[in-house]
């Protein structure tokens, strides 16, 4: 005859999943371009996926960090690019950033009107068109852009490089790290030259 401690077995219980997971980090393929270099790879940060221009001004960020990524030069091509497994890149030596590949949409809630405002950007090497967004009551001459220390997005971008042999190129979107920049400058008109 079985006693009944023979007949039971236990079934182990697992802990109950929350419902909604939380990443652990936001990846974002991203072009940086610095003062001599050039990096594309995968820019990571922790927390919950954000936008290109969020992740860059994350105040608790010091420097970034990508899990695999290259460098080259892109004004020399006879140069082969360096690839690495990690890399570490100092917030204060971009020059600016372009997406490359899915972009997070900003959230919903979070969405703030804003006017367009035809502007240049000048960093070293480097000078930048584009819409820069302000809120719809902001007055250029009131707002100090040129000394912010932030990322701020251009949309609808040219950029020009004058590294030897000038180059022109488009960019729907282009981060400009504004504590590089050493000049700011708007325009009445929408049409660039």
């Amino acid at each position: 005859m079985e006693t009944e401690a023979e007949t039971f077995t236990a079934t182990p219980i697992e802990p109950p999943r929350p419902q909604f997971e939380e990443p652990r980090f936001t990846g974002v393929r991203v072009e940086i371009v610095m003062d001599s270099y050039r990096v594309n790879g995968e820019l990571f940060a922790p927390g919950v996926p954000r936008r290109l221009v969020d992740l860059m001004n994350s105040n608790d960020l010091a420097y970034f960090v990508m899990n695999t990524g290259s460098l080259d030069d892109p004004f020399n091509p006879d140069v082969a690019p360096k690839s690495f497994d990690l890399i570490q890149l100092d917030r204060g030596g971009i020059l600016f950033a372009m997406p490359r590949g899915e972009v997070h949409p900003p959230d919903p809630f979070e969405v703030v009107r804003k006017k367009r405002v035809p502007s240049t950007i000048v960093l070293p090497g480097f000078e930048i068109t584009g819409n820069l967004h302000l809120m719809p009551d902001a007055d250029p001459k009131l707002v100090p852009i040129i000394s912010d220390h932030h990322f701020v997005p251009l949309t609808d971008v040219a950029v020009v490089a004058d590294k030897g042999r000038p180059q022109v190129w488009s960019e729907s979107l282009l981060i400009v790290n504004m504590t590089r920049a050493v000049f700011y400058g708007t325009r009445r008109d929408a049409a660039f030259s």
